[in-house]
């Protein structure tokens, strides 16, 4: 339904409030008690920090300006999602599915999200060619990032930790919450798409385009996965740590990521075109990793079922 986009009279409110309404939501939902006891484990800290922030950032950057896309939107556009730190809600997700370390997860989550805010403008000026004549409003985008990210992750946090009975109505509401937020995800590419739509943007761009931006960005997901998994090893991280900071590391986030583009100056190109790599990367991410997070704790549960009892308690806890 492009029509109805198109005739939104408050794109930039809806924008901004939406974007709030997502990062309040993300709040109330964030469980962090759990992720004190995963302090301890420095390495695997500094590691995930810095892997997600800034080292997956750069190589995905690398490969994506080495192999540039037929739609020059879609390039920039991958190059800002592969700026974004983790997501907030898939990494915990998956280390539990792949049966990691969920404490380790979920403090790499509120680390990478909460410096995301700083690092990601930063990030895009030092790394991302957005053309001749734009200039990239660093400090102007920190302030709003502050705002309409680290303001309401907290406040939402805030108010679900405030009691217990705060605690359980979040736990009760849990799934109404994330479909809540689900919506407004959808909400802000869908009235930028459905603008671009209305000008005729997409009638140029080929089920071709999209099969080049698909496996572009398959190829830097596996090799985020790999370089994350290599470190962890190097590192001699145990298997459940391992797993954590490979999930969380190797995701990027979407509501960020569109956020971010909602900020952008204009002459940066048509924003319902750059917004089409996150979500396609973002989906992309959940269809690759759930099958393998499924398959590694599989591949695990094979392995310390053929070892004797006190060999496997040893495995589990290096």
């Amino acid at each position: 339904m492009p029509g109805a986009g198109k005739k939104s009279p408050i794109e930039s409110a809806v924008t901004k409030y939406a974007a709030a309404g997502i990062f309040l939501i993300s709040g109330i939902k964030l469980r962090t008690a759990e992720a004190r006891a995963a302090l301890k484990q420095r390495k695997a800290v500094v590691w995930g920090v810095a892997s997600t922030l800034f080292l997956t950032c750069f190589l995905g950057v690398f490969i994506n300006s080495r192999i540039p896309l037929p739609v020059p939107e879609f390039s920039l556009g991958l190059g800002v999602f592969l700026c974004m730190p983790c997501t907030i809600n898939c990494g915990g997700a998956l280390a539990v599915q792949s049966g990691g370390d969920f404490a380790m997860a979920l403090l790499l989550t509120v680390l990478c999200s909460t410096l995301g805010v700083f690092t990601v403008p930063l990030l895009m000026e030092r790394l991302l060619d957005f053309g001749v004549g734009v200039t990239l409003p660093v400090g102007e985008m920190i302030k709003k990032l502050f705002f309409m990210v680290l303001i309401p992750l907290a406040l939402g946090k805030a108010m679900a930790s405030s009691s217990q009975a705060a605690q359980a109505t979040a736990t009760k509401f849990d799934k109404p919450l994330t479909y809540l937020s689900s919506s407004l995800i959808i909400l802000v590419p869908w009235i930028e798409v459905s603008r671009s739509a209305a000008r005729g943007v997409f009638d140029a761009v080929s089920m071709g385009d999209m099969g080049a931006l698909t496996a572009l960005y398959g190829f830097i997901h596996i090799t985020f996965f790999a370089a994350n998994w290599a470190g962890s090893k190097v590192l001699g991280l145990s298997s459940e740590t391992s797993k954590a900071v490979v999930f969380v590391a190797s995701g990027k986030a979407l509501p960020l990521a569109l956020t971010v583009m909602s900020l952008l100056p204009a002459g940066v190109g048509d924003k319902g075109l750059l917004a089409v790599p996150a979500i396609w990367g973002w989906s992309m991410q959940i269809l690759m990793d759930s099958p393998t997070a499924a398959a590694w704790r599989r591949r695990t549960h094979s392995i310390l079922a053929g070892l004797p009892r006190d060999q496997d308690l040893d495995g589990q806890r290096g």
